[in-house]
């Protein structure tokens, strides 16, 4: 699968895909659309981690692996495997002050994916916490270390 990745927009992709991110430029350089045409290949890895069957009722079990170290701006793929709906949010709980401000799934149904690719320096050498806004026991943490 290939993707155009303009400067600013999410990345979402699958496991060891390539990747074409055009870059932006001045107009001096590009012409009027500002988007130099030259695309530069990359090659994302993908962490994936399942929400498990009968997850609501397995508080920090309820994600497989419930502790992947992941390396700054890899993704991360969720796959909903439960019966149920659940989301995949940024935060220790809901009344985090910071709930969703990293990542946020909205509702996964079952068989759903979600993907984030982690490029936030700040979060280096901390475990990043998440959890499904529709069932708040539902915690798991992400590693995220150097690249």
């Amino acid at each position: 699968m290939t993707i155009v990745l303009l400067t600013a927009m999410s990345l979402i992709c699958m496991t060891k895909e390539t990747i074409v991110r055009a870059q932006n430029y001045s107009e001096n350089e590009t012409g009027s659309n500002g988007v130099n045409l030259q695309a530069q290949n990359l090659t994302v890895d993908t962490a994936e981690v399942t929400i498990i069957e009968g997850a609501a009722a397995l508080g920090n079990k309820a994600f497989s692996p419930d502790s992947p170290n992941v390396k700054l701006g890899q993704n991360v793929t969720w796959t909903n495997g439960d019966s149920q709906f659940h989301t995949v949010t940024s935060g220790t709980g809901p009344d985090d002050p910071n709930v969703a401000s990293e990542f946020d799934s909205k509702a996964l149904s079952p068989g759903e994916k979600f993907s984030h690719v982690f490029n936030n320096e700040s979060f280096v050498g901390t475990d990043l916490t998440y959890f499904c806004q529709i069932h708040p026991t539902m915690i798991g943490t992400i590693t995220l270390d150097q690249t």
